[in-house]
């Protein structure tokens, strides 16, 4: 009896620990779900503000700190970070100095639109945004601010497994340049990397074919008005791990093809089916091989499903 109890006891002392260990430290930012990734980020225009709450096994154990900026504890895991005037990133740790784990939460203090003079922010061409919102969505409306890319800034890593480079407009300008990017669209992408590897393949990142296009660039591809690029929430993605332009061989069978894209299309349509995601809903597409390019899918977070 006394060994069954001890046995019993083990038991559950290792799932306590286990679960732990798989929830050691994660953060809330302003009303968006929490999360454990090692590196995040968010935007917030000049002055503004950011709520961070802090999940973790013992509070008392959190440090936190920035490298400019201001922080303010509200009390209850809450902090409020107050960002500098000046657009640019900054840094924001969090670290649990229990397991010395920690999230670097990046913050892009986005330079405002309003300093956009005609089509041209600060020598680089934006053009303009539709004035109307797509069918009355708050996703279509016009930004406030952009993340300014510099060729200091260019190779940071945004998430594990993303640097703020991949996802640049591909026509060409010098520095600086100029784009969105929904932090939302980094964490589905981050779930499609981490979907992959668990499923036998060793992916380190995604290659991303297009991410932001201005309203200018968008326009000279002859792409739809409303494109999710230049919302910043939209990626054309596919696994290129031997870097050799087309798409690896993801079903196994030796050959590039279609499947390939569909078992991307497939593994994103299965984590927008957890109600857990509902945030993360967007549109996924399968685009075919043509001259210019190889299979890929197209992934977004408009808001809402949509399927092709």
């Amino acid at each position: 009896m006394i060994r069954i109890l001890v046995i019993a006891f083990l038991l559950i002392h290792i799932n306590v620990l286990a679960g732990v260990d798989d929830e050691w430290l994660k953060i809330k930012v302003n009303d968006d779900k929490a999360q454990s990734l090692s590196r995040v980020f968010e935007t917030v225009m000049p002055g503004g503000n950011v709520i961070i709450n802090v999940i973790a096994h013992d509070q008392s154990k959190i440090n936190i700190t920035s490298d400019h900026g201001r922080l303010v504890y509200k009390g209850e895991r809450k902090w409020k970070y107050f960002a500098p005037e000046k657009p640019g990133n900054y840094n924001v740790v969090i670290n649990d100095i229990t397991t010395d784990k920690s999230i670097t939460l990046i913050i892009f203090v986005l330079t405002p639109s309003a300093d956009q003079e005609g089509e041209y922010l600060n020598n680089y061409r934006i053009g303009n945004y539709p004035d109307d919102n797509y069918k009355g969505n708050k996703n279509y409306t016009k930004p406030e601010g952009f993340i300014e890319v510099t060729e200091s800034n260019k190779n940071l890593f945004i998430t594990p497994h993303f640097q703020l480079k991949q996802f640049l407009c591909k026509q060409k300008s010098e520095w600086p340049k100029y784009l969105l990017l929904n932090p939302r669209l980094l964490i589905k992408l981050e779930f499609l990397v981490e979907a992959l590897n668990e499923s036998g393949h060793d992916v380190v990142t995604l290659f991303i074919m297009s991410g932001y296009r201005t309203p200018y660039y968008n326009k000279a591809i002859g792409n739809v008005k409303y494109s999710r690029h230049i919302y910043g929430d939209a990626a054309d993605v596919y696994v290129d791990e031997n870097l050799d332009g087309v798409i690896d061989d993801l079903d196994e069978n030796g050959k590039s093809e279609m499947k390939d894209a569909h078992v991307l299309h497939s593994l994103l349509s299965n984590l927008e089916k957890d109600p857990e995601n509902e945030h993360l809903i967007g549109g996924i597409g399968s685009y075919k091989k043509n001259s210019a390019h190889t299979y890929f899918i197209h992934v977004d977070t408009r808001g809402y499903r949509a399927r092709w």
